[in-house]
């Protein structure tokens, strides 16, 4: 029977470090800050499972800003135009006013007018402009605009003022220019922006992960990968949502509940917002601190104990418990008549996902043998629990432990003559690091994952290996989650933009703004936040171990049932 070889071994123990670490600099000490660009997400550091959650994709500019800029000329043209009836009339052709972002007289007017009136009608001053300029721009721009631009140009820039202001422009310039200067009118009501110098174009983030006792080997797609979202993006457009600088500081929570909030303490103290790389119970202890200061959190969807109703914890991906229901659909369709166990870490933030798992056994009508829960940082069970699946006819086991965990006892199961089906949950079982340690032993096995395998990106993302080929980075699926967690924040910082007209981010407003969002990156899967629901993904990858190319192949993308 194959044995995992010392070099196997130190290999899989390096990249434990960076599942750890994932949104932490490999070799950087507690509370260190670079100027790098953000990918906070990652694994647990193989203590507990976690998912790297995600969400996905953005509400563009135009889309609030048309709002905005249906707010603004709607505003400005109904508010404004409101004001003066006509204008708000054409306020509403909007559409029309797609011309006059492109014409050269709305271009300039719809540019000049539309983007000093309706760029600042529609944007910063949409409020105020669009209320005085509206009035008197609306009356008289959209009595001068309207009546002399907007006889000739009232057509155009009446139309295409009004309807730029309100549509185009108050959509292009509140959605481009407005880009930190102008687009949305909500108003900024908090005070705090720790973290934050919006003038200077930066923004402090900070990640707490376990990483302590992690072997101190150089991992190089993460320490190289890290930041190339940032660097493309940037180089792209010359920034994101205003910045140009994204500040990440990291500090090792050493797997301890206390320890973490220690550590959330001191970051807090001079970062935006925390982010929990992984670890069920540093997040938990985490995420209801940072509640307490009322200061964003995010994280893996881990345990909802503790954390749901909270207003400043979002969860990237789904919940264990939400993951469970879907994971017995999934045995259901694919292992049908096959009999089922399940084997999870007996540890009290995990007794939501196996009330999941078995509400979701019980409503699939599974061949169910028994959920067996094994103590943290105990090894000695393998060998039990092993004999004891095999002389039931367990052919599907759900395993819900540590990476290490899942290898050595599909190893040991291996050495009896056992190879049951293994299926499971969360991000860090299926990490393509785990098959070079794990395999042959983990062939086959099958994980639910909030980002696809490579095989996929391969197909739908180029441009991220386009810019791991420009930038010299390497592109493996470390890389690709850190990519995709990149533009989770950088969305929502966007969307700030378009809705407050301005990057003068504060806590308060960026949370208010995030519980009413929904990101999709094409990636992650989508996620939608509300008032009353912060866990806000329902979708989830899935993907296959193959021992023969040493990656998780992609069976299956942005599922919501099985």
């Amino acid at each position: 029977m194959p044995t995992m070889s010392i070099y196997r071994r130190l290999r899989f123990l390096a990249a434990l470090a960076v599942f750890a670490m994932l949104a932490a600099a490999c070799g950087l000490k507690a509370e260190t800050r670079e100027q790098i660009g953000f990918a906070a997400g990652g694994t647990n550091g193989f203590t507990d499972q976690t998912a790297f959650d995600s969400g996905t994709g953005s509400q563009v500019a135009g889309g609030t800003t048309g709002s905005t800029g249906g707010a603004t000329g709607g505003t400005t043209g109904s508010t404004t135009g409101g004001t003066t009836g006509t204008t708000g009339t054409t306020g509403t052709t909007g559409t029309t006013g797609t011309t006059g972002g492109s014409t050269s007289t709305g271009g300039s007017t719809g540019g000049s007018t539309g983007g000093s009136t309706g760029g600042s009608t529609g944007g910063s001053t949409g409020g105020s402009t669009g209320g005085s300029t509206g009035g008197s721009t609306g009356g008289s721009t959209g009595g001068t605009t309207g009546g002399s631009t907007g006889g000739t140009t009232g057509g155009n820039t009446g139309g295409t003022t009004g309807g730029d202001t309100g549509g185009d422009t108050g959509g292009d310039t509140g959605g481009d220019t407005g880009g930190n200067t102008g687009g949305g009118t909500a108003a900024i009501s908090g005070s705090d922006r720790t973290g934050v110098d919006a003038a200077a174009g930066s923004i402090n983030i900070a990640v707490h992960a376990p990483v302590t006792g992690a072997a101190p080997l150089p991992v190089t797609s993460f320490e190289e990968a890290r930041d190339l979202y940032y660097r493309y993006k940037v180089g792209q457009d010359g920034d994101i949502a205003g910045f140009t600088q994204f500040n990440i500081s990291f500090a090792d929570d050493r797997y301890q509940p206390s320890t973490a909030v220690q550590a959330c303490r001191q970051l807090a103290a001079d970062n935006f917002l925390l982010t929990g790389a992984g670890g069920t119970d540093q997040i938990q202890a985490c995420g209801t601190f940072a509640e307490q200061q009322n200061i964003p959190y995010f994280s893996a969807g881990v345990t909802e104990a503790g954390l749901l109703g909270l207003r400043n914890y979002f969860a990237f991906s789904m919940s264990y418990r939400a993951q469970g229901l879907l994971l017995a659909q999934w045995v259901k369709a694919q292992h049908p008549g096959q009999k089922v166990a399940a084997v999870i870490t007996d540890t009290p933030n995990f007794q939501d996902a196996v009330d999941g798992w078995e509400q979701g056994v019980a409503a699939s009508g599974l061949d169910y043998y028994r959920t067996l829960r094994h103590p943290k940082g105990d090894n000695s069970w393998y060998n039990t629990y092993a004999a004891d699946l095999q002389q039931n006819g367990v052919d599907v086991v759900y395993i819900l432990t540590a990476p290490v965990d899942y290898i050595q006892f599909a190893q040991q199961a291996n050495l009896a003559n056992y190879n049951p089906q293994f299926v499971g949950v969360g991000v860090s079982m299926g990490l393509n690091a785990v098959l070079g340690s794990g395999c042959p032993n983990v062939d086959g096995g099958e994980f639910f994952s909030p980002f696809p395998g490579l095989d996929w990106a391969r197909n739908n993302v180029p441009e991220f290996f386009s810019a791991a080929q420009q930038f010299g980075t390497p592109s493996d699926d470390i890389a690709l989650s850190l990519w995709a967690t990149g533009m989770i924040f950088s969305d929502l910082l966007e969307q700030y933009v378009s809705t407050y007209g301005s990057n003068d981010v504060t806590r308060e407003d960026f949370r208010n703004l995030v519980e009413n969002s929904t990101v999709e990156t094409g990636i992650f899967p989508s996620t939608s936040y509300s008032p009353d629901n912060h866990f806000g993904a329902n979708q989830v990858h899935v993907i296959k171990a193959n021992c023969t190319t040493e990656e998780y192949e992609t069976v299956a993308s942005f599922a919501t049932g099985f």
